[in-house]
């Protein structure tokens, strides 16, 4: 095991996932502690000391699992020189390494959710999923299960059905346990102090978090996009090392907004952007509003057959956008879960008084801004505020 083990950079955090022998090992952490990259390289250790056992890695849709968790996992096995591909089948999405069945499942696959039974689960960014997710996984596991978040949320099920367990062991890190960060990150992460102290409870210090100043507070949950909706808009914020997302904003009867996540992924450049909207059959007729600030890439957008436009930029075009957004109903589909995890936690920002800004906190905002610009364009009549009993 020493002789693999000295092929990875491993971080502390390695050692008490490794350490760890309760049936329940919760990881919660701040951004960049390395708390998924931990648990994908113990597993992979873990594995070659063990043959016949399944493995289920579980994220709540299949995009965020093959942009986060599965992409850690692959390169892991590259580095280490473990990785085969005849033992890779990628229209499964599983991998067998030395005799073991490794599974990548998400909930948007429906016939999977709960699946045969396995030996070990990891659930990667748990927060996303529900309680009752979790137990219809968790009745099929007969050894050890592993849970990681970063803690974005007040209350939640984890820290209520979980973390009181005697059968759990809570490891809890941030990016200083992480010796192979560069400088520049560190600082990024360290500059939260100054720009919002929940952020930097949550992000920084992988601390529980307290909101205040929530943005938007009028939303559900809806099952899919409705056929019904009398607009159609589609919004890009574009990206590379931050995610470049794309939404489709629908308005109903000028009073309800319902929204749909298309892509959230990064590494993505305009040509991987438009081989993705392409395979969306995105409508031609349908605006598709960018930010204004990559003429470029909407040239290009344009050029290959999408109603790409710059949005509208301005003194308070922010503030004006979140106000026109905030005086429909929001409906969410229930697989956009880069955008309900933002929404939840999108709050303006706050003087050193506590006193409330009419500036939104930038920060995982991404979604958000794609949902700003694809509004901005839709039915630009005034709206009867409505009073929302949710």
């Amino acid at each position: 095991m020493s002789e693999i083990v000295s092929k990875l950079r491993v971080t502390n955090v390695y050692d008490r996932n490794a350490e760890a022998k309760t049936r329940l090992v919760v990881n919660q952490g701040g951004t960049r502690s390395s708390k998924t990259y931990s648990i994908a390289q113990m597993f992979i250790v873990r594995l070659q000391q063990e043959t016949d056992k399944v493995l289920t890695i579980c994220r709540k849709t299949i995009p965020s699992l093959k942009s986060s968790v599965m992409r850690d996992f692959f390169e892991i096995l590259t580095g280490a020189g473990l990785y085969a591909e005849e033992c890779h089948n990628r229209a499964n999405n599983t991998y067998v390494l030395n005799g073991n069945l490794i599974e990548f499942v998400s909930l948007d696959q429906p016939q999977k959710k709960r699946g045969t039974k396995r030996d070990y689960l990891w659930l990667n960014e748990a927060n996303e999923f529900t309680f009752e997710d979790y137990q219809q996984l968790i009745m099929r596991t007969t050894g050890q299960a592993f849970l990681d978040y970063n803690p974005s949320d007040e209350f939640h099920w984890i820290y209520d059905k979980i973390l009181t367990r005697p059968d759990c062991t809570f490891i809890k890190s941030t990016y200083l346990d992480n010796p192979f960060l560069p400088d520049s990150v560190k600082q990024e992460i360290e500059y939260l102090k100054e720009v919002d102290e929940n952020y930097w409870r949550i992000y920084g210090l992988g601390e529980k978090g307290q909101s205040k100043s929530t943005i938007y507070t009028n939303w559900r949950l809806c099952d899919e996009f409705p056929d019904f909706v009398d607009d159609v808009v589609i919004g890009i914020d574009f990206g590379f090392n931050n995610p470049t997302a794309v939404v489709k904003v629908g308005c109903y009867d000028q009073k309800y907004l319902y929204i749909q996540q298309l892509l959230y992924e990064t590494k993505l450049t305009n040509t991987d952007l438009i081989a993705r909207l392409k395979e969306m059959k995105i409508n031609p007729t349908w605006a598709v509003k960018c930010d204004c600030a990559d003429p470029e890439r909407i040239e290009e957008l344009r050029r290959a057959g999408f109603n790409a436009q710059p949005c509208m930029k301005g003194k308070n075009s922010v503030k004006n956008g979140i106000d026109k957004i905030k005086r429909h109903s929001l409906y969410i589909t229930k697989d956009s879960v880069d955008v309900i995890k933002e929404v939840k936690f999108y709050k303006w920002k706050e003087d050193k008084d506590g006193n409330v800004l009419d500036e939104p906190v930038k920060f995982n905002d991404h979604s958000l801004d794609a949902i700003r610009y694809a509004a901005g364009d839709i039915n630009e009549t005034e709206f009867v505020i409505r009073e929302l009993n949710f």
